[in-house]
């Protein structure tokens, strides 16, 4: 299953619900205005939900020429933030610290390139599971509403948390190597009997970014 539109992936979601699908998100139906109130932020919330590889940008932040106001908290550098970055992954100097204040980030080092979960509005970059769990969350979201049942969209919900998501976050997992911290090479001197380390992803340089 591959959804081709905003509309494929709202009648996913009103099929679901027993509701009648719509033509056009921006038709006056009483499913297309529930759906067109809402479909930008659950599919933003939902890519924010992983890593999602279809969504990941990397980027060499900018500095901006004008210092921050005051740097009591150690903010000393300002960049421009990326206009579509919903959320900043990883960073290539570990000992950053940054904090992001509207259209800026603001950090304590010079240099800060990052890999971020970028606002993708383009449905045919979406894989099936990820528009499964997509498709789930915003049914979730609107079932009390189309049908009049909270149950049904609480069931929805955990629907979304206990199965979709999952799903689609081990769907994803599978497109490369997983992007964790290198093995302890006390563990893999055990296993192997020296201290080569194995399973290497290059991000040796790069650094997590905790939620």
């Amino acid at each position: 299953m591959t959804a081709t539109s905003d509309v494929a992936i709202c009648n996913l979601a009103l099929t679901s619900l027993g509701a009648e699908p719509i033509s056009n998100i921006l038709e006056d139906s009483p499913n297309a205005r529930r759906c067109n109130r809402i479909y930008e932020h659950i599919r933003d919330f939902v890519l924010t939900d992983h890593v999602w590889s279809f969504a990941q940008e990397r980027a060499v932040l900018a500095m901006l020429a004008a210092d921050p106001v005051w740097t009591d908290d150690l903010m000393t550098v300002k960049y421009q933030k990326p206009s579509d970055c919903l959320k900043i992954n990883y960073v290539n100097i570990k000992s950053a610290i940054f904090k992001i204040e509207g259209e800026e980030i603001l950090s304590n080092v010079e240099g800060l390139k990052i890999k971020y979960t970028k606002r993708v509005t383009d449905p045919m970059k979406f894989f099936p599971k990820f528009v499964e769990a997509f498709a789930a969350r915003l049914a979730g979201e609107m079932a009390y509403a189309v049908t009049n049942s909270r149950s049904l969209g609480s069931d929805l919900l955990s629907l979304y948390y206990e199965k979709k998501l999952p799903q689609a976050v081990s769907s994803d997992s599978q497109q490369g190597t997983p992007e964790t911290v290198l093995q302890d090479d006390i563990l893999v001197s055990r296993i192997s009997g020296g201290s080569e380390l194995y399973g290497q992803t290059g991000w040796t340089t790069w650094y997590p970014v905790g939620d």
